[in-house]
């Protein structure tokens, strides 16, 4: 195994006193241009690697930003980390990156080592498990500053970022009305983030806003393509059947597709069917998924930007962002 280049390395090879050499490598005015030049370029020949959580031990200090996500393998969280590593690396932070796989007790146990590791700031989007939200409280007194986006509590004291989900319901049962739909059900999921109760209101204001009678509401198990397979099982059962149906996210809407396609249900001639999340496999289904978009740009920049704003204050701003989402029209409506 390569031994590691430390700062007393380089002091030696250049014959100067090791702390010259860790001012230089900090950036700090008090060394000569040439003599910094001369140990960046000793650094860099040597291999030097800065141990930077080393140096936030000792300094309090930290460029590190933490990203507590439900599931790395969801689209809509991988893209936002993807497009937002590269924006935080501009402004000078890494990022770090934890998967609580919707559990609450994973959640607690990644609190404790970010603590511990004193990151500058923490971007969280809670597990669909999670009922209470007191351990991210900790966050806060330890006075790192908390935001939560996309999966959010429905009472917190910290800065949120969600999607307009009521606004965009409203869209999708308007538009279906316009295509002469008026049996339109909702497959929702019952957990405890805003998000699916804003959908489940949302969905049952904007029916009865336009006029229809009926409303048929299949709670899912969870948010996959065999949970959307038995809700629409559920729905196909009754006597009084839908002739569209809006779903929590694309996932279940894929499963939903993949029922009716089975059984001999033409899609979106006899059913049309809506998801949300513009999830990259509605594109590959049959007949391609009509889905509710967000904007991964402008939700990953502005995430970042709130966040930095209150690493750079001090303080908890406690300011609350809606973002749109734009309606994609497919072959399946």
């Amino acid at each position: 195994m390569k031994k590691e280049v430390t700062i007393k390395d380089i002091a030696k090879e250049l014959g100067i006193h090791h702390a010259t050499v860790s001012r230089a490598l900090q950036g700090s005015t008090k060394v000569n241009e040439n003599t910094r030049n001369m140990i960046l370029q000793a650094a860099r020949e040597m291999g030097y690697t800065p141990n930077i959580l080393a140096q936030n031990f000792r300094n309090g200090k930290t460029k590190v930003i933490s990203f507590i996500i439900p599931d790395l393998k969801h689209h809509f969280f991988s893209r936002i980390i993807s497009m937002i590593t590269e924006m935080a690396r501009e402004k000078g932070f890494m990022i770090m990156i934890f998967q609580s796989n919707d559990d609450p007790n994973v959640e607690k146990d990644i609190i404790n080592s970010l603590i511990s590791l004193r990151v500058a700031g923490v971007a969280a989007s809670v597990g669909l498990r999670t009922s209470s939200t007191e351990h991210f409280d900790r966050l806060t007194e330890e006075n790192i500053p908390l935001v939560y986006f996309d999966r959010v509590p429905k009472e917190t004291v910290c800065s949120t970022i969600v999607l307009d989900n009521g606004k965009a319901m409203k869209q999708v049962v308007d538009r279906l009305v316009e295509l002469g739909k008026k049996k339109i059900a909702y497959i929702s999921y019952d957990g405890y983030t805003q998000i699916f109760e804003d959908r489940l209101k949302a969905y049952f204001q904007s029916v009865r806003e336009a006029g229809l009678s009926y409303e048929k509401c299949v709670p899912a198990g969870q948010i996959f393509i065999a949970d959307g397979y038995k809700s629409a099982s559920i729905l196909f059962s009754s006597s009084e059947r839908p002739d569209a149906i809006v779903c929590i996210n694309d996932e279940v809407a894929i499963g939903v597709i993949k029922y009716l396609k089975e059984h001999g249900v033409s899609v979106p001639d006899e059913v049309a069917v809506v998801g949300f999340d513009d999830n990259p496999m509605g594109l590959v289904c049959d007949p391609e998924l009509t889905t509710l978009s967000p904007s991964i740009d402008l939700l990953s920049e502005s995430l970042l930007n709130l966040l930095l704003r209150e690493i750079e204050s001090g303080e908890n701003i406690k300011e609350d962002i809606v973002l749109p989402l734009e309606l994609q029209e497919r072959g399946s409506i």
